[in-house]
């Protein structure tokens, strides 16, 4: 009896106990304001990362376009200033203001769906898993989509937001038509197939600067289904085959994950199929690695040294069998589980610079010990038109060929991330990088930087200043950034 005793007592305190904490970990989860927004259900109060900070003080919830009108004509004529928050799934500090905040979260759904061109009309708070979900009930689906799904599709258009495909642009490319309110609160409509297309080709990629979105119109297609392919192997060979890997005719989207110490790199070839979906990852399956990331996350926060061991160990747990799945086309271009908390940077080259670009990042990562504990993404992405798109071809310094877009993800002291970002943005400076709108971005980028990373940047913003003369959608950020001034 007494050995059965200490056996129920060793039970409870090594098993039961660590498995009602997860449990219950897992259900407040459910009432934890990351949770909430991701389902534009509150307002972000902080960035994802929890280093900026919103006043919901100044937030207001319009819910219908003539509400919009109102709030921005106000501020017009009273010197105010307005930025748009969306989900906080973001870096850069492209959402702050000290003044006026505006959520969508009460403006969204579906305004139209026109099958014969296969054109879908949005409003701009609607998210993009809401946009996929209703999609389906047409039979239609999103040409692309990126890893994360709760972002509201004006603010992924907005910062040139991505998936990847070689032959695939970002978000903002199946954009056909926009609507939005601009600084002097008239509703502008700017289209694909205006006589002047200036007006339509600054405001695809515009960061909020020509006004705030309030209906959207994309390019889509049928409803088709995914077949993914995940092949576990070495970086140092994956890079020896990179060509044949992103290149290969069978598939159209093509990503790796990438660890730096332990040198692994996941490969994810994609397809479109007609065969019908075969083993989803399941609801565990997301819970168990989205609890194992943040384990190994916080863990490496507190004890950096830790990070080679924890990262393989995260390798071995949940990346390094072979799989092979097929499900809807939005179940796998989003990610299948939550993304912990962390910090994010975006290294964008010329797609031929790619193998030079990540064995800089691996040499800074190496070189100075940075506890990089999270995968490293590495996506591809078509070139495009838009004027202030991280994607853009016209610039003489790029080639017209795709882009490699770089993730740089990493949960740590802000100080590190910030000399660990920063020490990448340097190793591959001579590559003519550019960076992602929302993500982080070098604080000393000035308008110099950014006119000779966009060479229609002039342009831009002679038609910023026509949308908004006297720049109420201007924050700090944005003003040191290009350059401009209160008018």
């Amino acid at each position: 009896m007494h050995v059965q005793a200490r056996m129920t007592k060793y039970c409870i305190k090594y098993c039961l106990v660590p498995v009602l904490m997860v449990v219950l970990a897992w259900m407040l989860r459910f009432w934890s304001w990351p949770y909430l927004v991701r389902r534009g259900k509150a307002v972000p109060p902080l960035s994802y990362d929890g280093r900026i900070k919103f006043n919901l003080d100044h937030v207001q919830e319009p819910s219908t376009e003539e509400e919009i009108k109102s709030i921005v004509k106000d501020a017009y004529l009273h010197n105010r200033k307005i930025r748009v928050l969306g989900s906080g799934h973001s870096w850069s500090e492209v959402a702050q203001s000290t003044d006026i905040m505006i959520s969508l979260n009460n403006y969204t759904g579906l305004v139209n769906a026109n099958l014969k061109k296969l054109e879908v009309t949005f409003k701009a708070g609607t998210a993009l898993r809401d946009v996929s979900e209703t999609l389906e009930k047409q039979g239609l689906a999103m040409l692309n989509l990126g890893s994360v799904a709760y972002q509201s599709i004006a603010g992924a258009l907005s910062t040139g937001t991505h998936g990847t495909g070689l032959k695939v642009g970002n978000l903002a490319s199946f954009v056909t038509k926009l609507k939005f309110v601009s600084g002097t609160g008239e509703v502008v409509t700017v289209s694909k197939d205006d006589s002047n297309s200036d007006n339509f080709r600054a405001a695809q990629v515009s960061i909020g600067m020509l006004g705030v979105l309030s209906e959207v119109t994309v390019k889509v297609d049928y409803a088709f289904n995914l077949e993914e392919f995940r092949t576990h192997t070495t970086l140092d060979d994956c890079l020896d085959h990179l060509k044949d890997l992103v290149e290969d005719g069978c598939f159209q989207y093509v990503k790796f994950w990438v660890e730096f110490y332990n040198n692994f790199c996941v490969v994810y070839q994609t397809r479109r199929t007609t065969l019908t979906v075969k083993d989803p990852p399941s609801d565990l399956l997301a819970f168990l690695t989205y609890y194992s990331f943040s384990i190994a996350t916080r863990i490496t926060y507190w004890i950096p040294c830790l990070t080679p061991q924890t990262m393989w160990l995260v390798d071995w747990v949940g990346f390094h069998e072979n799989t092979h799945r097929v499900d809807k086309s939005y179940e796998i271009f989003n990610d299948y589980f939550e993304l912990p908390i962390h910090q994010e940077g975006e290294i964008i080259v010329d797609y031929e610079h790619t193998v030079e670009a990540l064995k800089a990042v691996k040499k800074v990562v190496i070189d100075n010990q940075f506890p990089v504990n999270y995968i490293t993404e590495v996506r591809f992405v078509a070139g495009d038109d838009m004027w202030l798109s991280p994607e853009t071809t016209a610039n003489a310094s790029f080639s017209k060929r795709p882009f490699c877009a770089i993730t740089l993800t990493i949960y740590a002291k802000e100080d590190i991330a910030e000399k660990y970002f920063n020490a990448c943005y340097k190793a591959t400076a001579h590559l003519n990088i550019r960076y992602h709108w929302g993500k982080h971005f070098p604080a000393d980028t000035n308008s110099d930087d950014i006119e000779k990373m966009y060479p229609r940047f002039n342009d831009f913003a002679e038609v910023r200043k026509s949308m908004d003369p006297k720049g109420v959608f201007l924050n700090p950020f944005l003003k040191k950034t290009f350059g401009f001034d209160d008018e």
